[in-house]
């Protein structure tokens, strides 16, 4: 009631702006006056209990492949922060997107009780796509007119290999995700045409795949580090990949960065963790879960949000002597 009087509105009023169903109800000033007087009182509507009111979910689903990734975790968590915000819940999904066969996991929520999705780094599956179908947000993937929010991960790989080369490395492997997708086909790009801009061809450089755990990572490490032509630098998809890279480094007597200097991406908890402390790209995946829920949240309102890129930080510490 108290955000009514401040608004000099209706309850019902209130509640259709702040359960998303204002547009074509409610004028614009009207929704924006309810939405600042919430603000003003700090308001936050109760998802649960409006759920129990209107036998709606109030949910929205945020799709990964593998919820053990802490990126995942936090993404997570700046999405739930926004949802909250604006009275919803996120829930995390994990599905294979349909790529072990039979119906997609989603396709069932997709029908029931999920307001909308957000598709972590993956094309959203034409079934979902059909009009009148719940509203989609992909996160750091690209699809034809979709809306999308993704990472800077072309500034994240130049600042990066441009640091490695003001140290003086030439020959700088690529240690790749074996999970796939543009996100690390932006930063394998970024990798070849720096070494395309300095003379360099790529196709005769060190590269290797690994999966996003401790024995893969290392195992597929102390390959590389084993070669003759071992490089001088390593370039990681991901800290994970890096961590492991360190720890085989370690395993073998190799000197990080004394020998070999390594850099990752996303800035992990980890990153602090390893030895020697690691230098990474640094992304913010709570901003990045905030802002793809803000966009399906336009969506959800009947708006046509804007993509956005995300910056990121090159954060250097002793792994590569910088």
């Amino acid at each position: 009631m108290d955000v009514a009087r401040r608004a000099g509105v209706s309850q019902s009023t209130v509640s259709l702006v702040l359960s998303g169903k204002a547009p074509g109800r409610v004028s614009v000033s009207t929704a924006e006056a309810v939405r600042s007087a919430a603000r003003e009182l700090g308001y936050r509507p109760n998802a649960a209990a409006r759920a129990l009111r209107s036998g709606t979910a109030s949910a929205v689903g945020l799709v990964v492949r593998d919820v053990t990734h802490p990126f995942f975790g936090r993404t997570l968590r700046g999405a739930q922060q926004a949802a909250r915000e604006a009275g919803h819940v996120v829930v995390l999904i994990q599905d294979d997107y349909g790529g072990g066969g039979g119906d997609s996991a989603v396709q069932g929520l997709a029908e029931g009780s999920i307001d909308g999705f957000l598709f972590f780094a993956a094309k959203v599956p034409r079934s979902l796509r059909e009009p009148g179908g719940r509203p989609i947000v992909i996160v750091e993937y690209e699809q034809s007119r979709m809306p999308f929010v993704r990472l800077d991960s072309e500034g994240g790989t130049a600042a990066a290999m441009a640091h490695l080369h003001a140290l003086g490395h030439r020959r700088i492997g690529h240690f790749r995700s074996a999970a796939g997708g543009q996100t690390f086909d932006r930063r394998h790009d970024g990798w070849a045409a720096h070494l395309r801009a300095h003379g360099q061809d790529p196709e005769a450089q060190v590269t290797g795949f690994a999966a996003f755990d401790a024995t893969s990572s290392i195992a597929v490490a102390k390959e590389l580090l084993g070669r003759p032509d071992r490089p001088s630098a390593f370039l990681c998809d991901d800290d994970l990949l890096a961590a492991g890279m360190i720890a085989a480094a370690n395993e073998l007597g190799i000197d990080v960065p004394g020998e070999v200097a390594v850099v990752g991406f996303d800035d992990l908890d980890l990153a602090r963790l390893t030895n020697p402390p690691l230098t990474t790209v640094r992304f913010d995946p709570e901003a990045l879960g905030a802002a793809a829920f803000e966009l399906l949240h336009a969506r959800l309102q009947g708006r046509r949000p804007k993509n956005r890129v995300l910056p990121s930080e090159l954060v250097v510490r002793a792994s590569t002597a910088g």
